[in-house]
């Protein structure tokens, strides 16, 4: 398979630093766990979320930093769609998610691949939809193991990733070499997102200025600063199934 539509991002690409978050998460603490299932944002079951992403892209053709505007959209924890520009509102690159596969827009063509190692070569760092759906303020279905460490801090584990949860929010999260922190907004972030070319938006969206900032391997991975929440928007099926190279993108349709 191809490096994917990475091209698309050399046009884009700046080298910069970044001041890293530290992490808090003692994933080898001395604990007592205890079973647990909750489930966070429920009625946000279906959205569509807008802001601004950064990326680290490190692979081997491109090095450096790339900013644009994201909009993801999301039917299920199994669905997702994800809409990235670049400056002057350039669509840079179309992934719909379904399970563990994806299909990317590149070069003009639909591809696919595993998301698995498709989000490694975008993001650093396995990014799967139960991490999505926290960052951006989606539904999150939990069952695992939680223990209180203190502070009114909860510490909950499923499949090796650990959420750190306080007055009901996951604060933090760590998945192996990536850790991931939320850090409040005073401003909503500069990202305006496809979506923002229509007139209105629907009667649930609701501000999030939150960032969430990735760090993997000691090094930036990515930052979302998310702007809205829309869990009144109507996504037909359709959205999340790659249609044939010949045929229009339904969402240019939208």
């Amino acid at each position: 398979m191809k490096k994917l539509f990475l091209s698309f991002f050399a046009l884009f690409l700046v080298i910069s630093c970044s001041t890293l978050p530290q992490k808090t998460v003692d994933e080898k603490g001395n604990y007592s766990w205890k079973h647990e299932t909750f489930e966070l944002n429920p009625q946000n079951q279906a959205f569509s979320a807008e802001g601004a992403v950064t990326m680290w892209i490190d692979v081997e053709q491109f090095h450096g930093k790339f900013t644009g505007d994201y909009q993801i959209l999301s039917s299920s924890p199994e669905k997702w769609r994800m809409i990235i520009t670049g400056p002057f509102n350039i669509s840079v690159a179309t992934v719909i998610i379904n399970g563990e596969t994806a299909n990317i827009f590149h070069e003009g063509i639909w591809d696919s691949g595993p998301w698995n190692e498709i989000s490694k070569q975008l993001f650093n760092a396995s990014v799967d939809g139960d991490l999505f759906s926290v960052m951006l303020g989606g539904r999150f279905r939990f069952d695992g193991e939680c223990t209180e460490p203190g502070n009114g801090v909860k510490l909950c584990r499923k499949n090796g990733i650990y959420y750190k949860i306080k007055d009901k929010k996951v604060t933090e999260i760590v998945s192996g070499g990536l850790y991931i922190v939320a850090e409040k907004k005073t401003h909503l972030p500069a990202g305006k997102g496809r979506a923002d070319k229509k007139k209105n938006k629907g009667v649930n969206a609701v501000k999030k200025p939150e960032r969430w900032i990735g760090v993997s391997g000691g090094k930036p991975a990515f930052i979302f600063e998310n702007k809205y929440l829309d869990a009144s928007a109507e996504l037909p099926e359709s959205l999340f199934e790659a249609p044939k190279s010949d045929e229009p993108d339904i969402f240019d349709e939208l």
